[in-house]
């Protein structure tokens, strides 16, 4: 396994001391990216734990138009899998979905109906800032509280398509549309389930955000972006968000986790270290190499087909040192560390 300490090549025994000198010297660290396996994430939450760190995750913002939008009123979503096998119709809202490739795979797949060479689909493009407008539209043209005119003709031929859809689903990026654009969408949806089958599929927000809010749940009882300063868990979006921390700063040390290859970088200007599995690509004062979860050996990770947490990869043991253990030395080589320590 390869480290190295302002660029130069050292010894992973010398990188992981740097880090502990690092990180129990901070005031405020902060343990962030989250891209990994489920094993590396929970070793995670073990160190932010023990040293009072500030937790976030990569793709937190995407992660958060979801959850706000379920929080303040549910959601009716499902998987690429089931969409995949059921759905006849798609409505994809806004431009950013379309050049997602799980989309381009749902699109090209066979159509789960008799008779249908392809499932149709629908596209509802606005910019950003008006799609929330649209789905107001949209919906209240598709529940009859909008009478149609020659301005909403448009919208008036979509909302008839949807409302003929044996099993339909919104396909939708949560970053692109933000929270009250997703809160209105789901509002459709509901409204479209009292005479026919429709769900919603989010796409865009990283495997790495579905799985730190996995085993943060179970972890802290919340999503990511968690202090523990105190000692115990505080959940507060706005004030753990890592950028904005960085930003005033007010954190004053980084360790980012990037053990797959389409992990986040730290923000910059702040001491960081960075645990990647593709370390040339990796900056920071400190980088240490990771095993990429499933290139050798298995790893728990989340599938973004099916949804959920599964088993990938097989063989033999990893050539490079799980991310799990190099946190753990960390954790261990800090040594006793404040009232976040547990």
């Amino acid at each position: 396994m390869r480290a190295w300490i302002e660029g130069q090549p050292v010894d992973q025994h010398e990188a992981i001391a740097a880090a502990a000198r690092m990180l129990g010297g901070a005031r405020l660290p902060i343990v962030g990216g989250l891209s990994g396996d489920v094993a590396a994430v929970r070793a995670a939450y073990r160190l932010a734990f023990h040293i009072g760190a500030a937790i976030d995750c990569e793709g937190s913002d995407a992660l958060y138009a979801d959850l706000g939008a379920l929080a303040a009123r549910g959601a009716m979503t499902t998987t690429w899998a089931e969409a995949r096998a059921r759905a006849d119709r798609l409505l994809v809202v806004g431009r950013r979905v379309a050049t997602n490739p799980l989309l381009a795979e749902l699109v090209a797949a066979p159509a789960p109906l008799a008779g249908v060479a392809e499932r149709d689909v629908l596209r509802l493009e606005a910019a950003p800032d008006a799609l929330a407008g649209q789905l107001a539209l949209l919906r209240a043209l598709a529940a009859g509280r909008l009478a149609p005119s020659p301005e909403t003709a448009e919208l008036n031929g979509l909302a008839g398509k949807i409302k003929a859809t044996h099993f339909g689903v919104a396909v939708y990026d949560p970053q692109e549309l933000g929270e009250p654009a997703v809160g209105m969408l789901q509002g459709l949806v509901k409204d479209l389930n009292d005479e026919t089958r429709f769900s919603s599929l989010p796409l865009g927000v990283p495997a790495a955000a579905r799985l730190a809010l996995a085993v943060g749940s179970w972890t802290t009882g919340d999503a990511p972006r968690v202090g523990l300063g105190r000692g115990y868990p505080e959940h507060d979006p706005w004030r753990f968000d890592a950028r904005r921390l960085v930003a005033s700063g007010e954190a004053d040390a980084a360790l980012w986790l990037c053990a797959q290859a389409h992990g986040e970088t730290p923000p910059a200007g702040i001491p960081a270290i960075v645990l990647a599995g593709r370390p040339d690509e990796a900056q920071a004062g400190i980088v240490i190499e990771v095993a990429v979860p499933g290139e050798s050996g298995t790893a728990v990770c989340f599938d973004e087909r099916r949804g959920t947490l599964a088993t990938i990869g097989s063989g033999p043991s990893p050539r490079n040192t799980d991310a799990a253990e190099i946190l753990d030395a960390i954790q261990t080589a800090i040594g006793e560390k404040g009232p976040g320590s547990c």
